[in-house]
């Protein structure tokens, strides 16, 4: 049987074919001969196996097998809750007219787990990465759930204090709080929930209408606004320690939040001296902590995250530099699967 790569996505989403990064490391990884399956995070628990009398087997109480079709083949947006695949002779595949279908899904049978899931990182996503530390010396898991676990993409920066715009981190943040940092920083202040991604709930206080910020009772993290976001937010995409590229997010006109998910438009870009010092600033824990596939962001000269859930931006990237960045991950899989 062919080898098997599992990817762990958030199925209640579509995959976009001319976005989404996870869509085009599926139709690689099935190029170099591999069955892929996708299951939801939520669907990941520990049974026992009673053939065996093993306890905590790692399962995904159902998986499918997919036949992942090329860019031509597909409708704009593929909802992962339809049959948009066929079976490729796994055995114990269900047909059930809608899927083809592995029930309790042992995880360690895979030759390699992509976790990407999107934010946010709450408790059902923590227990799926407790489940699959379990077994990440049986399979290779992209990335470490151990530094899924402990590593918040946001104040994971805080170990690079020397990369970073000044950062404060807030609970229930009042407007006493706000108007101190205001007066230390009176550019402006960028507030982001910890959890979340894709730009969302991203704020900017100006000292001003502190009513007007949509608040959750939820942890913050607090910059110091970075001018020059007006200018981009570099995306550099990190492969075992290593950049391999990069593309400019342009915010929407009268935004300053620049992820495509909230309207960025993509322009070609340049790894710069000033870019490659970071990632040799930040190489040790990435390689250290097996954070094999990363993305961080850059704002004016600034490190600003640290993407480890679930990076995007290689399709944007590839356009740009006419690339195909999902063929260096594969080949970095197959030797790290093989050697």
């Amino acid at each position: 049987m062919k080898p098997i790569a599992l990817f762990i996505l958030s199925t209640e989403n579509f995959i976009d074919p001319d976005k989404d990064t996870s869509y085009l490391f599926m139709l690689e990884a099935q190029k170099r001969g591999m069955n892929i399956l996708i299951c939801d995070h939520r669907a990941i628990e520990f049974t026992y196996d009673r053939h065996v009398k093993k306890i905590n087997v790692v399962v995904a109480k159902e998986a499918r097998s997919v036949e992942v079709l090329n860019r031509e083949l597909v409708k704009d947006t593929v909802f992962l809750n339809s049959k948009w695949a066929i079976d490729d002779g796994i055995v114990g595949c269900e047909d059930d007219e809608n899927f083809y279908i592995l029930k309790n899904f042992e995880l360690s049978t895979a030759s390699v787990i992509f976790m990407r899931s999107d934010p946010p990182v709450d408790d059902a996503y923590l227990d799926a990465c407790t489940y699959l530390e379990s077994i990440k010396d049986e399979v290779l898991i992209v990335n470490n759930p151990s530094a899924l676990i402990n590593f918040n993409e946001k104040l994971c920066t805080l170990n690079f204090p020397n990369l970073i715009p000044e950062t404060f981190i807030l609970d229930n943040i009042s407007e006493d709080d706000l108007k101190k940092y205001i007066e230390i920083f009176p550019e402006g202040l960028v507030l982001k929930p910890l959890n979340l991604c894709g730009g969302e709930g991203v704020q900017k206080y100006d000292g001003i209408n502190f009513n007007s910020l949509e608040l959750k009772d939820t942890t913050y993290i607090i910059q110091r606004f970075i001018k020059e976001v007006y200018k981009g937010d570099k995306r550099v995409i990190i492969l075992n320690g290593e950049p391999i590229g990069a593309i400019l997010r342009i915010a929407k006109e009268g935004s300053f939040i620049c992820n495509f998910h909230s309207g960025g438009k993509p322009m070609p870009v340049e790894i710069t001296k000033e870019d490659l010092h970071i990632c040799k600033e930040i190489q040790s824990f990435l390689i250290e902590n097996d954070i094999f596939f990363a993305g961080i962001d850059i704002i004016g000269g600034k490190l600003t995250e640290i993407n480890i859930t679930s990076p995007t931006c290689v399709q944007e990237i590839n356009r740009a530099n006419n690339v195909k960045l999902e063929k260096n991950v594969l080949d970095f899989i197959l030797n790290k699967i093989n050697h």
